[in-house]
């Protein structure tokens, strides 16, 4: 919770990804594992029951201090409608847990403050027609869908790798998509962004 609340503090949009236990409750957590960043517990995330997860720490690869793990309820308690958050609902997500993920958000009145990404183009649709800002997830190539299609679908947002072409950022922003790519690093990393960008994602906002 700290690193989300110190993003906001200092006038950042906090980013963060959701996963589901074994009960289906979703939680914040980047890998779709254990192992590399939790201490307490191991394997798939969606094998383990609420019990393990709340006792387990998170520990920081980078050499932080250990810090408690978030449920997406704990994470809206905290922040729901104070700033725009940017939650990624993680690839594997069934529709019926996207579903359950914007229920939370409807039963809060969120739609506001909410920028809700996805690598599932389904999904990110589906973000839109629940009438929430949708920011629509690729590699450091155009998807398959046209950038027509994803206008057609009511997503608003692109995030590409850093990596995508120029020509390429150009082509989704004249149909009218803000592009935001993940990826960046460092402030030298920003400097190089293409003409047309709006925003970017970085691991770390207090760079110079």
């Amino acid at each position: 919770m700290e690193g989300f609340t110190a993003s906001a503090r200092d006038g950042f949009l906090p980013e963060m990804d959701i996963q589901f236990l074994r009960d289906g409750t979703p939680v914040l957590i980047h890998d779709d594992t254990a192992d590399r960043t939790l201490d307490g517990a191991t394997g798939d995330i969606r094998d383990l029951s609420r019990e393990e997860w709340d006792s387990a720490m998170i520990t920081s690869p980078t050499g932080g201090p250990p810090a408690q793990t978030v449920t997406l309820e704990e994470l809206l308690d905290e922040l729901g409608g104070e700033v725009v958050l940017v939650p990624e609902i993680k690839p594997g997500a069934t529709s019926a847990e996207v579903d359950d993920v914007l229920d939370q958000f409807d039963e809060r009145e969120l739609q506001d403050s909410l920028i809700v990404q996805s690598f599932d183009f389904e999904a990110a649709a589906t973000v839109a027609e629940r009438g929430y800002t949708s920011l629509f997830l690729f590699g450091g190539e155009l998807p398959e869908e046209s950038p027509a299609q994803i206008v057609e679908a009511g997503i608003d947002w692109v995030g590409p790798n850093r990596d995508l072409p120029a020509e390429d950022v150009a082509a989704l922003t004249r149909v009218g998509l803000k592009v935001a790519p993940y990826g960046l690093k460092t402030a030298e990393d920003v400097a190089v962004l293409p003409d047309g960008v709006s925003g970017w994602f970085t691991d770390d906002p207090w760079d110079d």
